[in-house]
């Protein structure tokens, strides 16, 4: 569920972070969160782009729990191996070049019936909508996805998640509306058709800069020892400290659910803690400062994506899920949180990464990405 072009690992922002940022000792740094997992990575996410967020560490006036006021919308991600964008959901097909020649202005405008036309996959409609009809972004669609749609083998989960999965928790869901391209021509947009667009461009088509912490881990599941460096990734304090953090300022986040090769990109709307145990103690292995570690039971709250179908507005029923994490949380004489560590099954199943994208402006794609903006204000009404 990822694009093949994408996913920064975070090296440029690592680069432009300051040490003065860094509220950890080096020495902490060293041995149990390094400069991929510092918390302050998530300074910057989402909304406090450009107001970067003063992170607290101190366990016991963090919220023990949080849920996010707007949650984030549901879609599926528009596998590549489907055709990406300009497969048609309500058809259950893929439509090809030779496809394009018979949706002239002729065609359209005077045999082919509104409900057929309403069916047209997300692309298609835009380049209708803008009166293209070489169909030029559908066209695009075709040489993004086609070497994975002929060769699908291993690829199921090739798609636009980190377009969806940032985008859904950064603006509304846009509801269903009907507009008129320059010949006169009726077409509906779904709000699936919108989300999906939506986060083609979010995804696709714009590179602003992630905001992350941790190691995406390229080793397939069958060839991972358990020593690497990615696969211990992402350390639990980094996620519990930007859970605690960024939730209960309205601020969700990314997180690649599973610890391989592949990347799940799900959108991060709550969470709430229990304590286990408390022991005013270090461990021969914890932080050095440690002088107490608490045990923790962490339910995540989490949005999966759907099956390939039209998604209708404003349900999220069966998108809603929840997984729960085990670890312990090591902290110093002021209650700071400084180091930790995966327990039980969460030691082999945790989030990969985790990241946030700011929302940046996409004037520069053109007359495209206007169009569907002014939709897009149209449909969030």
């Amino acid at each position: 569920m990822y694009s093949i072009k994408h996913f920064k690992l975070f090296s440029a922002l690592l680069l432009s972070l300051s040490v003065s940022c860094f509220f950890l000792s080096f020495t902490v740094l060293a041995e149990k969160m390094d400069s991929k997992n510092n918390p302050e990575l998530m300074r910057t996410a989402g909304k406090f782009a450009n107001n970067p967020l003063t992170l607290n560490y101190d366990f016991e006036t963090l919220p023990k729990q949080s849920e996010l006021e707007n949650k984030p919308w549901p879609e599926n991600y528009w596998p590549t191996v489907k055709g990406g964008l300009r497969y048609s959901p309500s058809l259950d097909r893929t439509y090809n070049k030779f496809d394009l020649l018979t949706h002239n202005v002729f065609t359209m405008k005077f045999l082919m019936s509104q409900e057929k036309i309403n069916k047209l996959p997300p692309t298609m409609k835009l380049d209708l909508y803008l009166g293209d009809y070489s169909y030029s972004l559908t066209r695009e669609e075709i040489e993004r996805t086609d070497s994975v749609f002929k060769n699908p083998e291993g690829k199921g989960w090739f798609g636009l998640c980190h377009g969806w999965a940032s985008r859904a928790l950064n603006c509304k869901e846009p509801k269903p509306v009907t507009v008129k391209n320059p010949n006169g021509i009726s077409i509906q947009f779904n709000s699936s058709d919108l989300k999906a667009l939506d986060l083609y461009f979010e995804g696709e088509v714009s590179n602003g800069e992630d905001c992350g912490a941790g190691r995406r881990c390229n080793i397939e599941s069958d060839k991972i020892t358990g020593d690497e460096l990615e696969y211990k990734d992402v350390h639990i304090a980094t996620f519990y400290l930007a859970l605690t953090n960024l939730i209960p300022q309205g601020q969700g986040f990314v997180m690649d659910k599973t610890i391989d090769a592949p990347v799940w990109n799900q959108p991060i709307f709550g969470y709430s803690t229990k304590v286990i145990s408390d022991k005013k103690e270090a461990s021969q292995d914890s932080a050095v400062g440690t002088v107490r570690e608490v045990e923790i039971e962490l339910t995540v709250d989490w949005l999966g994506e759907l099956s390939s179908r039209e998604q209708p507005y404003g349900d999220d029923s069966s998108a809603r899920h929840k997984v729960v994490y085990t670890g312990v949380l090591e902290l110093d004489k002021d209650n700071k949180i400084i180091g930790g560590k995966w327990t039980g099954n969460s030691v082999k199943d945790h989030p990969d990464f985790i990241w946030m994208k700011a929302d940046d402006d996409k004037a520069k794609y053109g007359k495209r990405w206007q169009a569907l903006k002014e939709l897009l204000e149209k449909a969030q009404q």
